[in-house]
């Protein structure tokens, strides 16, 4: 991590802890819109707009340390639809207009939501179907429109999405950790469970999995490595990680994760939503296979070869 990403994540933790350490105040209705304006005003969501336009001038692996921090801290703020517009159109106001992904498309809403960015045109919000996420949050289908943006796009939207992913899955095993650590049966902590300890164990690696294929398809997106298998496999992976590790998480907490009074549901919805976004698991399991048939050279020398496998 550059300085820059560092003192970058060390301020929007200190934002975003502010606001959201307590469990109870996530349950605010104005929550979300007093979030997204702190962003859009400390320049969080411009990370990956030019130093001319009023942005940093970031790479991708800068604005996915943000999709990150978001990530870890369950913001109910649509952070990777919010950091893509700054490299769609520079001069939008995140605060009203949405980026929709997706075949038909879907836009996230927030309340001063006016217009959304399908890559190919920009429609009324108002002519969407408004409905309700899985994450509690209002969305918004374009019915009979698809989501037409460049290959860029939508593989900056599968690792952005990623990198939240990865830190909704590591906040949720430090809870979960702290979970087992704290709570007793039988006259024993959790942890000293060898099947809890297995279960744990199985979650983690799925995220060390996660962690390990989004490095490089970050470095590789940097090179223009343009290989399908690269960010495919990220946000696959990624779908295979949050399954383990929120079922994982709710077996051992049971009902409790699910009340008011606890994080736990804040993470786990919001990861049970990220899979289906900007890539869902089966398609970027078709994509990969897809690719690697059309290889010149076959499977091996597609996954093992960087120089002339670029399909």
């Amino acid at each position: 991590m550059s300085d820059t990403t560092k003192m970058l994540d060390d301020a929007l933790n200190t934002l975003l802890e502010r606001r959201l350490a307590d469990a109870m105040a996530r349950n605010s209705a104005d929550l979300p819109e007093t979030l997204m304006g702190e962003m859009i005003e400390s320049g969080f969501t411009r990370v990956l707009a030019s130093e001319a336009d009023g942005g940093l001038d970031g790479t991708l692996a800068d604005a996915a340390c943000v999709a990150w921090r978001c990530g870890w801290h369950g913001a109910p703020v649509p952070i990777v639809e919010m950091l893509l517009l700054a490299h769609l159109d520079p001069h939008a106001d995140a605060a009203q207009v949405s980026v929709a992904h997706g075949s038909p498309a879907i836009a996230p809403l927030m309340q001063g939501t006016q217009s959304i960015r399908t890559g190919r045109e920009t429609l009324a919000a108002d002519t969407g179907k408004p409905f309700t996420s899985i994450a509690d949050a209002p969305w918004c289908v374009l019915e009979n429109t698809d989501a037409g943006h460049d290959d860029d796009t939508l593989v900056m939207g599968a690792l952005l999405s990623t990198a939240a992913m990865t830190g909704a899955m590591a906040r949720t095993l430090d809870i979960m950790v702290d979970h087992v650590e704290t709570r007793t049966q039988f006259g024993r902590p959790l942890k000293k469970f060898q099947a809890i300890q297995h279960q744990l164990a199985e979650a983690a690696s799925e995220l060390t999995i996660t962690e390990a294929a989004l490095a490089s398809a970050l470095e590789a997106f940097e090179t223009a490595d343009s290989r399908v298998l690269l960010w495919a496999s990220a946000k696959a992976q990624a779908g295979v990680a949050a399954t383990k590790v929120a079922a994982t998480a709710h077996q051992l907490a049971g009902a409790i994760g699910f009340t008011e009074e606890h994080a736990l549901h804040h993470f786990t919805k919001k990861l049970w939503h990220w899979r289906d976004t900007w890539g869902r698991q089966a398609d970027c399991e078709i994509a990969i296979g897809r690719a690697a048939c059309a290889a010149p050279n076959g499977l091996w020398p597609y996954i093992a070869d960087t120089e002339g496998n670029h399909a």
